[in-house]
């Protein structure tokens, strides 16, 4: 239960009354209460968590869905500031007086076989635009649709769909497969699609939802297959989710409906191990040990990013860092004596990078701007008491 003095704190800072004294007592309260041990479960812990975000306002009304907390080497839990304790709106020293948002003058593309890149935002809802031989139009809902009605002997052609950082899209594949692409991914495949396989290429991350497909005879259903570093991923018809970022050690493939076969690549493409992954099943792939693991996720678990959220379920600081810098147009430095922590939960990418920063770094951390050859880098420090 809380002290009565707390309650009366939150009161105040609620109705936006509370002094700067008060406000870093209660700042301080909700920290010292997530540092101090306990020996209640998880569950509890989450249900404690919630009554407490409950009582407290949301940021600028742009909500955090979700309990957001970070575990740190000690143990100790420690509060983040929206949806679990308070927002901290206290200034911090920038040597740079810059607000960092996603850059939104770049926009998804289409690369031909030739090198040519079309911009997806020149592909309006009811315009058919022409490319190569290939078509593309924007269906009602948003999706861009591809197919090709060109020359059979260029069919081996490869065309790629591509997201730079800060940009997502929706693609429609012709045999009617609908493929959610994160931010800087690239999805590529023949430039006659369809016709003889289905097979693509990912790099990145991208959510697919897989049409189920008759072969020529009609006997039989023609596999759908995504091919990623070190590993393929094989279906008919189902619903998942593929994150392999080149420059991150884990690969993971998540399984939302329908089932998959998950087969590992040794350096010559051959398959060196395949496992089938049932609904609510997610693998991950070290790239670097060859280790092949599991755990089980929830089948209703939105797909956070395709909502607008970042999301992060027990990711370290350094990979919530690569989150970041596959939206925002900069790059972080990392004190090597920072924990690397444990982070949950859901932030907005409207935010702008400063909003998300203060809401991720605890009080022993800060962070700086600084700008070289017009490269915007974040660095992260701890800060020494």
């Amino acid at each position: 239960m809380l002290p009565e003095e707390i309650k009366n704190l939150i009161g105040k800072y609620q109705a936006r009354t509370i002094s700067e004294t008060e406000q870093e007592r209660l700042f301080r309260w909700y920290n010292e209460q997530a540092r101090s041990a306990t020996s209640i479960d998880n569950a509890e812990m989450q249900i404690r968590l919630q009554r407490i975000a409950g009582q407290l306002p949301a940021l600028k009304s742009k909500p955090v869905r979700q309990i957001s907390w970070v575990k740190w080497a000690a143990a100790a839990v420690i509060t983040l500031a929206v949806g679990l304790a308070i927002y901290t709106s206290q200034q911090r020293d920038h040597p740079l007086d810059i607000v960092v948002q996603a850059d939104s003058t770049q926009a998804a593309e289409l690369v031909l076989a030739n090198g040519k890149v079309i911009s997806l935002d020149e592909v309006g809802q009811g315009d058919t635009l022409d490319a190569d031989g290939s078509k593309l139009y924007k269906t009602s809902d948003g999706y861009i649709a591809y197919s090709f009605d060109g020359d059979l002997n260029e069919a081996s052609q490869n065309y790629s769909f591509r997201t730079p950082v800060g940009t997502e899209t929706k693609i429609l594949l012709p045999d009617g497969t609908r493929v959610w692409l994160n931010a800087a991914s690239e999805l590529s495949f023949q430039k006659q699609w369809a016709v003889e396989n289905r097979e693509v290429y990912l790099k990145g991350e991208a959510y697919f939802e897989v049409s189920k497909q008759r072969n020529p005879q009609g006997r039989s259903y023609t596999p759908f297959k995504v091919y990623s570093a070190g590993q393929a991923v094989e279906v008919l018809g189902t619903k998942f989710r593929i994150q392999n970022y080149q420059e991150e050690l884990w690969s993971t493939t998540s399984l939302f409906e329908g089932s998959v076969k998950l087969e590992i690549l040794a350096s010559d493409n051959q398959v060196d191990k395949a496992v089938i992954l049932k609904p609510g099943q997610q693998s991950l792939y070290n790239h670097k040990s060859r280790l092949l693991d599991f755990k089980n996720i929830s089948q209703d678990v939105p797909q956070s990013w395709r909502d607008g959220y970042f999301s992060f379920q027990g990711e370290n600081l350094r990979e919530v860092c690569a989150q970041l810098a596959r939206w925002y147009p900069f790059t972080f430095d990392i004190d090597a004596n920072l924990p690397k922590g444990e982070y949950h939960g859901d932030i907005p990418k409207t935010y702008s990078l400063n909003e998300v920063l203060d809401i991720l770094i605890h009080d022993n951390m800060n962070y700086q701007f600084s700008n070289k050859d017009n490269q915007i880098k974040v660095r992260l420090n701890r800060v020494k008491k």
